[in-house]
């Protein structure tokens, strides 16, 4: 009941009369009595450690410590720890896109976080990009993008074999970096898309940068093409870093030859370069000398450029991420007509239709769950659950299966309407014999004058049962 005069006070109360507060009580003491400036400057603050502290893929939610606002609930549609497989990654973030992607809706899946933390693995795989094209079986440790290319050309192949329906099915890749203000074209030997923000969107967007493949091997012959020219180098954070944003596209151009009805459809899949600090991924202590490389150099593209590159890409990366959160920002503002900053930065440019147009979108957060990096972690936690609240609506260029079940119907109105024109009662006379050889004559009345109808009629019914999934008869 006594009276504190200090905050001093207060404390040593609290060290006396509750246990659970001596041992902190006690360490600070002890700290304290250690004036050296490294001692100071090394020290952390007493409580709760920083960083993840528990992800859980049941509620899908990531609980952290905010060193200014205590602990925190970030809440997802999916949550994956490290125990998760990748296909378990692919089958939660992707595979609903490839649905949207042949019924003819754009679609986007992006991957998002902190340098080091998982994006390449996650989108690639521990190759990082690079495949075995003569081995067509998928392998467990694929990232997005194979397993990607190759659900679409199986796709296909199952709807030639398994569907009566006669759909002509083409696909290109396109594969680009953005850097900075350029815009590279990976399958093209580095060449530069267009002089101009716009130029270089039109470029990509129109079909120049676009490759035809015809199956999951041309696939992964384009990602290693690519890869050999893609921008990396070696970080205090990551070995093999990516130093600038990569957009691999699929464009799907599918025709329906019974109706004539077509639709073009484009998938983008984005290995964001990864935001951080230069005081920790230190590029400019990185630059690696010829030694280091490795002896098999023709297998790495690690870059050897100078320390004045190293730090370029690490700002022109977080520019470009900065471009990206304003629009999301801008996206999720209540405002009409609210003018979204696309034109800030070609990345954003590039992504224009996945965040905010006609595409259906999937974002993949990676995080690193080390205490030290906390903050960032926290600000990729952010980032998701901005865009989780991003609404598009989606437009599919042309609905083939609406088509194709309008063109069904209007046949099987049409048959049902000839069947009753010309279907009609007819009596006739049987001749029935019994077991005992006795022969009975009757009458009888039958449906007749429309048997090849009521044939193109369940014809019908059958195919109109193949699109819509159902049973037929049932």
């Amino acid at each position: 009941d006594n009276k504190v005069s200090s905050n001093k006070e207060a404390l040593k109360i609290l060290s006396d009369q509750g246990d659970w507060f001596r041992d902190k009580w006690a360490g600070m003491g002890e700290e304290k009595k250690d004036d050296s400036p490294e001692k100071s400057k090394n020290a952390s603050p007493p409580g709760i450690s920083g960083g993840v502290h528990f992800i859980d893929t049941e509620s899908n939610c990531v609980i952290l410590v905010d060193p200014t606002k205590g602990l925190r609930e970030f809440q997802f549609d999916h949550v994956m720890d490290g125990s998760k497989s990748q296909e378990y990654t692919y089958d939660s973030s992707t595979m609903p896109l490839v649905v949207d992607f042949f019924n003819g809706f754009n679609a986007t899946c992006l991957v998002y976080g902190q340098t080091g933390s998982g994006k390449t693995h996650t989108m690639f795989g521990p190759s990082g990009g690079y495949f075995d094209s003569e081995r067509q079986e998928k392998q467990q440790d694929w990232g997005i993008v194979p397993r990607v290319c190759l659900e679409v050309f199986e796709a296909i192949e199952f709807r030639k074999k398994h569907l009566n329906i006669d759909i002509e099915a083409s696909v290109t890749a396109s594969y680009i970096e953005v850097y900075g203000s350029e815009v590279i074209d990976l399958l093209k030997n580095g060449a530069q898309c267009g002089q101009s923000r716009v130029a270089a969107q039109r470029y990509v967007l129109d079909g120049s940068a676009e490759v035809p493949i015809t199956s999951l091997r041309d696939s992964l012959i384009l990602l290693n093409q690519g890869s050999d020219q893609k921008r990396t180098a070696a970080t205090a954070m990551n070995e093999r870093s990516s130093r600038a944003h990569t957009l691999f596209i699929l464009t799907l151009r599918q025709k329906c030859v019974q109706s004539g009805v077509s639709a073009t459809s484009r998938l983008i899949l984005a290995d964001l370069g990864g935001s951080e600090q230069i005081k920790k991924s230190l590029p400019h202590n990185q630059s690696l000398n010829s030694g280091e490389v490795g002896e098999d150099e023709s297998t790495t593209n690690i870059s050897l450029g100078s320390d004045e590159d190293r730090l370029s890409e690490a700002v022109n990366i977080n520019l470009g991420l900065l471009a990206l959160k304003r629009c999301v920002k801008a996206l999720n503002s209540r405002r009409p007509r609210h003018h979204i900053p696309y034109s800030e930065n070609k990345l954003t440019m590039m992504l224009s239709s996945g965040l905010g147009g006609d595409s259906k979108t999937s974002v993949v957060v990676c995080a690193a769950q080390e205490e030290e990096h906390g903050v960032e972690t926290i600000s990729a936690m952010k980032f998701g659950q901005s865009c989780g609240k991003v609404s598009n609506t989606t437009i599919s260029k042309a609905n083939m299966l609406k088509g194709l079940l309008a063109q069904i119907d209007e046949k099987i109105a049409k048959c049902e309407e000839n069947i009753k024109k010309n279907e009609r009662w007819e009596i006739r006379r049987e001749r029935r014999v019994d077991s005992m050889d006795c022969v009975d004559l009757r009458n009888t009345t039958v449906l007749v004058g429309a048997e090849n109808y009521r044939i193109e009629l369940e014809d019908l019914l059958q195919k109109r049962a193949e699109l819509t999934g159902t049973q037929f008869g049932h």
